[in-house]
């Protein structure tokens, strides 16, 4: 709420407080209260302004926010008014201190309030969960904005048309009308000089010509159309007969012609073809909705008109760039801010394909990781893509540095302290694969993966850990083995994400019930007697609905041969590197995934490649591709993992002996820890011997692949800051 005056931050907290008196431990009835104490403010907010400038008199001001007349407001009131006034949520009390508040305030701070704001801040990152919505920062919509709106472009254009497709709250709209009213006045001259004709609109009602001429938006929500329309509607003089351009309607599945029919672009044009229409900016924060979340229907749907970017698996957004494409004019621009995901992602090799082919792309600003969402785990990108035919040779990349900060207040694009600033080859931008990497890090990248001689794939099976489908039926511990007396022949030694380490694992203190190996239930008493309270859930699991599962078995219980003898396992997600080797049986949870030797063609053992998937030029060349999915967070999907080449030199029974050594080495740590009930740093002498004997690994790995000092210094720090 920075830059409102007093009474307008009063007002905020004032309607922040009824709704706090009013919270209701619902959901849903929470949200439509909130809905409605902001449907009243908006009416009374723009009834105000009307009176202000005497484009209504007191008693029609009366009647529209106490008799809930509607004679004089846009016709968006018309269709909520049944929705919000019918319900009586707010009292009579609050709605007469409401008028009070804002009729205190004049005309600039009128012009200030924006619903979507304050919408925003009376939710909680729970409602705001329940309800999919994400919301940009306010300084980066500003910046944004700059960027894609500039003078030159105003000046030669005052038709210049912008549409956010998913305008939500009404931010991109608010400000680029902000930016283009700025432009306007302070170039007045200049324009005139260009274009005479203008004189006239520009004088007559400048915001007007704005609202009518400049901006566009749409929104599958009735709502969020209309805090966007009552937002814009109350900057600058009113005039009740101005048309506002937001629409209410599926951005993805209108086709041109019906978008463009209900916008009146010209009205002297009555019989202008509308669908040839073309916009000079796209620009938003398209939403994120992966395909598990969307109606199988409405999925066919988007399949059938976007089948080049989206694909079974594919999340919604995408469909959104191959939109924004369409709705664009030649040189137009595309700027969202998206999630990072479709840099790497199996399911965007279309998008990258179709972004490659169809724009030239300006810049890529990746917040590596850097959540900016408030209660939302997505890391962004910004990308501004122009619609030519012919692809520039670089593209300007500016990557987020490992630094804390306000990721509300204090981030601002493409400054020095905050991001790396460098160009990459935009043929290296392939459909497999976006690597955001500057010109030292791809040549190493290509060096390392060069330089392997045996793809992971060609030695290793890589399996996912096992699928319960319902983890208080099958897991147990010791205490419940002993006091149910359940039968150890189908218990096994179970794991989970957190205790795979590098080079070790942490104690079991969890056994699965491997109810695969049942055949007959009732030879089973004790097991029968533990999982009966279950069997309602565990019946109603997908596998069990289609009959491919008894009610009692797993979910996928794998292969057991998977996980008898000496394998390697990691985690699906971690912050670096974390394999270790299991020479005993031992189960896993899905998010940890088991490597299989599938045979002995190139003489390489489990141990020579646990050394060389847990070095450190290893995990400078997975992470070169992998996903980064938080701050320090990485997936270590097996596509990724086993796409890894690697080479084998003579010292392999030297490699072989200092993993047997770690190993050994750090069981004994955790032996010493559990006895003394200290830090991992108890034993000094063991730790430090463990850190010489990885520090082996890495200079063996970094003298086979002939790495320069330099490349050495690179791929350390790289993992620093990683």
């Amino acid at each position: 709420m920075t830059n409102k005056s007093r009474k307008l931050e009063y007002t905020y907290k004032f309607l922040s407080q009824i709704i706090k008196d009013n919270k209701n431990s619902n959901i849903e009835k929470y949200i439509n209260y909130v809905k409605s104490l902001l449907y009243y403010v908006g009416k009374v907010s723009l009834s105000t302004l009307y009176l202000k400038y005497k484009g209504i008199n007191l008693k029609q001001f009366k009647d529209i926010v106490f008799n809930n007349s509607l004679e004089n407001l846009p016709e968006i009131f018309f269709d909520l008014e049944s929705v919000f006034t019918s319900n009586k949520n707010i009292s009579d009390e609050d709605k007469a201190l409401i008028v009070t508040n804002i009729q205190k305030l004049n005309l600039e701070e009128l012009e200030q309030i924006c619903l979507g704001e304050m919408y925003q801040s009376f939710i909680t990152s729970k409602e705001r969960k329940y309800l999919g919505q994400v919301y940009t920062p306010k300084q980066i919509v500003i910046q944004m904005i700059n960027e894609g709106i500039n003078v030159e472009k105003i000046i030669n254009n005052p038709y210049f048309k912008v549409i956010d497709p998913a305008c939500g709250g009404g931010y991109f709209l608010i400000e680029a009308y902000k930016r283009i009213k700025e432009i306007l006045l302070d170039n007045y001259d200049k324009i005139l000089f260009k274009k005479p004709e203008m004189k006239e609109k520009l004088d007559r009602n400048i915001d007007s010509f704005i609202i009518e001429n400049n901006l566009w938006g749409c929104d599958i929500d009735q709502f969020a159309v209309f805090m966007t329309t009552i937002s814009i509607l109350l900057k600058g003089k009113p005039n009740k007969n101005t048309k506002v351009n937001i629409y209410k309607l599926d951005f993805l599945l209108e086709g041109k012609s019906n978008i463009f029919d209900l916008i009146d672009y010209d009205r002297k044009q009555k019989n202008k073809d509308l669908s040839n229409i073309k916009f000079d900016l796209v620009i938003g924060n398209p939403p994120y909705i992966g395909h598990k979340k969307i109606d199988k229907n409405y999925r066919k749907e988007l399949q059938n008109y976007y089948q080049d970017v989206y694909s079974d698996k594919s999340d919604i957004s995408y469909c959104f760039f191959k939109k924004g494409y369409e709705l664009l004019q030649d040189e137009g621009v595309l700027l969202y801010i998206t999630s990072r995901y479709f840099l790497e992602a199996p399911s965007a090799k279309g998008l990258r394909k179709f972004i490659v082919s169809n724009f030239i792309i300006e810049f890529i600003v990746d917040f590596f990781g850097k959540k900016l969402f408030k209660g939302i785990g997505i890391s962004p990108v910004i990308i501004k893509c122009i619609k030519e035919e012919f692809q520039k040779e670089k593209t300007n990349i500016y990557r987020f540095k490992d630094i804390k900060i306000n990721a509300k207040k204090d981030i601002k694009i493409f400054v020095e302290e905050l991001f790396n600033h460098y160009l990459i080859q935009s043929t290296g931008l392939s459909s497999e694969g976006w690597m955001l990497m500057n010109r030292e890090e791809k040549e190493l990248y290509e060096k390392i993966h060069n330089m392997g001689q045996i793809n992971l794939n060609e030695i290793c099976y890589c399996n996912q850990g096992i699928i319960t489908g319902c983890d208080k039926a099958f897991i147990i511990d010791e205490e419940t083995i002993k006091k149910e007396n359940l039968d150890r022949t189908i218990i096994k030694s179970w794991i989970k994400n957190s205790g795979v380490k590098k080079y070790k694992m942490g104690k079991v203190e969890q056994y699965i019930i491997y109810t695969d190996l049942i055949n007959d239930l009732k030879t089973y008493p004790n097991v029968l007697n533990h999982i009966a309270p279950f069997e309602d859930k565990l019946k109603k699991r997908r596998e069990c609905q289609k009959g491919l599962r008894k009610w009692y078995q797993l979910q996928w219980g794998r292969r057991l041969e998977i996980f008898q003898g000496p394998k390697i396992l990691f985690p699906f997600k971690a912050e670096a590197n974390r394999f270790t080797i299991a020479y005993e049986e031992i189960l896993c949870s899905a998010d940890v995934y088991i490597m299989n030797l599938k045979n002995n063609l190139y003489g390489v053992s489990l141990e020579y490649l646990l050394a060389f998937l847990n070095s450190s030029l290893c995990e400078f060349y997975f992470k070169s591709v992998a996903k980064k999915v938080g701050e320090k967070m990485y997936e270590y999907y097996p596509n990724k993992v086993m796409s890894l080449n690697m080479r084998v030199g003579k010292e392999i029974k030297t490699i072989e002996q200092k993993v047997i050594n770690i190993t050994k080495l750090q069981q004994k740590n955790t032996e010493c820890i559990e006895k003394t009930k200290v830090d991992d740093n108890v034993n000094n002498d063991i730790f430090g011997t463990i850190k010489d004997e990885i520090k082996f690994i890495d200079n063996y790995f970094y003298s086979l692949y002939e790495l320069s000092e330099k490349q050495i210094r690179l791929i350390e720090s790289t993992i620093l800051n990683m």
